[in-house]
């Protein structure tokens, strides 16, 4: 025997284009942003066998807090705390504000450049924002 379904149950929820949104986050783009942070620090930190207790002393931050961060439970910290354990593993973190992005509203991005220092810094001097000279090959 089966049971016709309801129009209750069959109700269509509209999606608002943004999954976290719809699932009830409050703030979705510092949900991402976070998250990012977090899963960069657990990518670092992992193959240099890093764990939570040593993680936390070379970033001094509390086991329990590194340890939360490496599994993405973020929502107790700020960008800034986790900007300072990424620094602490050597990473740059870098913010870039394009001005005018043409949009009514701008988008909060996030990502990671996999490319060496000397790479970025002949990027930015070929954009004029610096004057690099590479240094001498021996």
């Amino acid at each position: 025997m089966s049971v016709e379904p309801s129009n209750e149950d069959l109700a269509v929820h509209r999606s608002s284009g943004d999954f976290l949104a719809d699932q009830g986050i409050a703030d979705p783009d510092e949900f991402r942003v976070k998250s990012h942070l977090c899963h960069e620090i657990a990518t670092i930190a992992e193959p240099r066998g890093l764990a939570a207790a040593a993680l936390a002393d070379l970033a001094g931050e509390p086991v329990d807090d590194v340890e939360r961060m490496l599994r993405s439970r973020h929502d107790a910290y700020e960008v800034w705390r986790l900007i300072k354990v990424l620094t602490a593993l050597g990473a740059d973190v870098g913010i870039t504000v394009f001005p005018d992005s043409g949009h009514d509203r701008g988008v909060v991005l996030s990502e990671t450049v996999r490319k060496t220092k000397e790479q970025i810094l002949r990027e930015l001097a070929e954009m004029d924002e610096i004057d690099y000279q590479p240094e001498p090959r021996l």
